[in-house]
This record gives structure tokens, sequence and C-alpha cells, in this order.
């Protein structure tokens, strides 16, 4: 990432004091001596707002109302997010007491074949408008996922008042950009369930855990109409990864006489992206190999594509609107994904799919420090770091003048990640549902018989 992007991204944070805050809070939360499974533990992976003011409630014990089998349903109202559907599925459809559905506008670009390649057993997709349908019959959920909240509380307000009115489903919101929950209509929107005490939030990144956690914050104290208590629902951090079968299986020796490639991801736009400098570079690189090794780049974006000098064009190679499964197998094929971001909100307040995706397809990202403190869940063995003083393209010529074995070893660190990642979601969602059901069941407010 370029640096001077980097540099400004302090500046995009609620208040003057927010960002350092943040900073303080991610050290305390996320340094820890093992940097994913010991860290998702504790701290913001299961906060609330006013945690560091007063002690959380305990959890209410178990009573004997709960149910045996927990439902679910996942609600995508619109075409978007397939990667996120795909983590929820996985995590949600793996424990073995729920019974999932999904309710999914329309599967994008094959994604539906990564869902079959899960080989679990779960309803749907069906289409949104079937879920309370007039004419269908709905299994009232115990949990609902809204995949697209913001929109999702838009687009199905009525359904939406009617579970709350039953007082038998708990919301979860999943967030993409906390900044949005500052906004008057979404607090409207939800406040509500938050009253209930029906709701809660997963936030698909730590940094945007921690700026969502500020947001709801000030919520009481920016409010017309102040709230009965401090509105602090739980916050969580799911983090949208899954399998997907990318092998690609070589020995040492023929990863050395292989190609080199590195992707960039990130819509082709010249003011995000000096291209004339990116292809001085690489020319740069190809002019260093000498001839004893093809370097190429792949630009993974959509939008109009830059100009390229004949000297690196057959080394250049635009992919635009692949499936999710060439587009994984492509970025497990290469050395080094640089995220590109569009804006230092991504390391403030907005989740990128581009960092999961590396993790995905087993591929380390070019990483500076500041990415790891947002994205805490990516370990420093798994990237190839940019340290102070370097630039991206310092980082991707010392991961091309790198042996086969270090790159191999890094691509393995970060496959090793992701697995742990994965198992750690499995792990994790089921103790919410378990949490969630608990205070469903056992609080005094929910009836037991179901209906017909």
């Amino acid at each position: 990432m370029d640096r001077k992007v980097v540099d400004i991204a302090l500046q995009f944070s609620p208040d003057s004091t927010t960002a350092a805050l943040r900073q303080e809070q991610l050290g305390k939360w996320w340094k820890s001596t093992d940097p994913t499974d010991a860290a998702i533990e504790s701290g913001i992976w299961n906060s609330r707002p006013a945690d560091d003011e007063k002690e959380v409630e305990a959890t209410p014990e178990a009573c004997d109302n709960t149910p045996d089998i927990i439902q679910v349903a996942i609600l995508e109202t619109v075409r978007a997010h397939d990667e996120v559907d795909a983590a929820l599925v996985h995590s949600i459809a793996s424990q073995p007491n729920v019974n999932l559905t999904l309710y999914q506008s329309g599967a994008r670009y094959g994604s539906e074949k990564i869902f079959h390649a899960f080989g679990l057993n779960y309803t749907g997709p069906l289409n949104p408008d079937d879920f309370m349908g007039t004419d269908k019959h709905t299994t009232i959920p115990d949990f609902l996922v809204l995949t697209t909240s913001e929109l999702a509380l838009r687009q199905a307000p009525k359904r939406l008042e009617a579970l709350l009115a039953q007082g038998k489903t708990r919301l979860i919101c999943i967030v993409h950009h906390a900044d949005h929950w500052a906004e008057e209509e979404r607090k409207a929107d939800i406040r509500p369930w938050v009253d209930a005490n029906m709701i809660e939030f997963w936030t698909l990144s730590p940094h945007t855990a921690a700026f969502l956690s500020n947001t709801i914050a000030a919520w009481d104290s920016n409010a017309d109409e102040p709230w009965d208590n401090p509105p602090a629902p739980p916050i969580r951090v799911f983090v949208p990864i899954f399998p997907i079968d990318t092998a690609v299986n070589t020995t040492a020796t023929e990863q050395e006489s292989q190609d080199l490639s590195f992707a960039m991801q990130g819509d082709y736009d010249p003011h995000r992206r000096d291209y004339k400098h990116i292809f001085e570079r690489l020319g740069n690189f190809l002019a260093a190999a000498e001839g004893e090794r093809n370097v190429s780049m792949h630009l993974l974006g959509q939008g109009q594509r830059p100009s390229v000098p004949e000297n690196v064009a057959s080394h250049v190679f635009f992919d635009q609107s692949l499936s999710y499964i060439d587009f994984y197998g492509l970025l497990a094929k290469v050395s080094a994904v640089l995220p590109g971001f569009a804006s230092p909100e991504y390391l403030d307040r907005k989740a990128s799919s581009s960092v999961p995706a590396a993790l995905i397809a087993g591929t380390p990202l070019v990483a500076d420090r500041r990415l790891l403190a947002a994205y805490a869940y990516v370990e420093e063995e798994s990237v190839w770091l940019q340290e102070d003083g370097e630039n991206e393209f310092d980082v991707v010529g010392r991961m091309l003048s790198a042996s086969a074995e270090q790159r191999a070893e890094k691509s393995e660190h970060a496959k090793a990640n992701a697995e742990r990642i994965i198992q750690g979601n499995i792990r994790r969602v089921g103790e919410w549902f378990g949490e969630g059901i608990v205070n469903l069941y056992c609080s005094g407010g929910s009836e037991e018989e179901e209906e017909d």
C-alpha cells in the first residue's frame, strides 16, 4: 500500500481521540502469544461497547426450555456478498444442532459450486420473498442473520416487525461498514431490537468492531430521545473465510523453474494506482531476471484498463469477471497479493474483501504493520511484510528474490492461518448460538410452544 495513503488513515475516526484509543485497544486485545486463536478467545471478538466501563452481566444459566435443534435463517436480500454468505453457511451448517435455511437473491459468479463443495446439510437457497411470505410456511427462526443488514432492515420491515413482536427470534446483523451505524435512520431501524435485547452485531474484522463499539457507545449521548438503558448489544468478529480446494501440487524444484507472478486487486483507477510506476517496476523485475525466469502481474478488478507499455505488455494480465472458483484458483497460483484498498477507511471502519480472499486462496499478502493491526486475524508469518521505508513493490522485489522454499513456507503459513480461523469460526459460532439460545429461552420472555 502506498505510504501516503496509509499515513492519512488515522484522520478517519469518529472523533479526535478515537484513533489513538482504537490503537490502544487493538494492542490490548490482539498482541498475544498466538496472534489468532489465543487472541480471539477474548477482547473484541466477544465485546460489548460498555465492557471497559462496567462488568457485563453473566450469561444466564441454561434451562430446560432450550430446543435440541436451533433454527437459523440467513437472509440475503441483494445480489452481493456471496463470499460472506459462503463463510456463514460453512460455519453455521457445521454446527451439529442447527437447522439452517438460506434465503439468497441469487448466486453470482458460480458461488453455488463453492457452497455445494462444503458437503453440508442445509435448505436453500430459497428466494428471499419466501421468507415469511403470505403463501409460504416459514419456520420461525431462533436466529435470523442479515448478510447485508443495512438494506435488509429497509427491504423487509414488516416481516422484521412481526418477528420482533413474537419475541422468538434473535437478530444478527453482519456489519461491512461500521460508520453506517452512526446514521440516524440506521439507529431508528435497529432501536426496537436493541431495546428488546434481541440483537447482536457480527463485524467482519477487528478494526470495524472497534469502530462500531465506539459508534454505539455514542448512540445514547447523541439521541434526541434518550435510551432507557445505555445501548450495549454484543459485538462479535466473524472472519469471512471458508475452505476451498485450490491445491497447486508442485515440488520445490518445479517451483524454482516456474514463472513467478503476483496479483493486484482493485478497480482499474489511475487515481488509486500510479500505473506508470507500476509498469516501470515490472520492467525492472524482468530486466533483473535476465531471461532466467518469467515474471508476470495479474490485475484483478473492473473498469477502464490502463495503457500498458510494449516492453511489459506480454507480462501483464487483466482478469475480470472471473468465477469464484477461477478467482481463488488464480490467487492460489501467484506468490503475493497486493490488496489495493480504495481508501484509508479500509484500515479504520470498512472491511476489505481482499484480505480474507488471499487467506482463502492460501496466498501471502503484501502487508504493512498498520494492516496487520487492523486485520489482526492475519498472522505476520502469513504475509510479505512491508517494513518502514519500503513501498509495496520493494516487497515484491524481495519476494521475487526469495527461494522457492521460502515462498512455499509463506504459502503454508497462510493456509494454516486460514484453517485456524475456519475452525475457530465453527467453535465460536457454536458458542455464540449457545449464549443466544439461553437468552431467548431462559430469560422469562419466550414462549415454549411452536406454532403449527
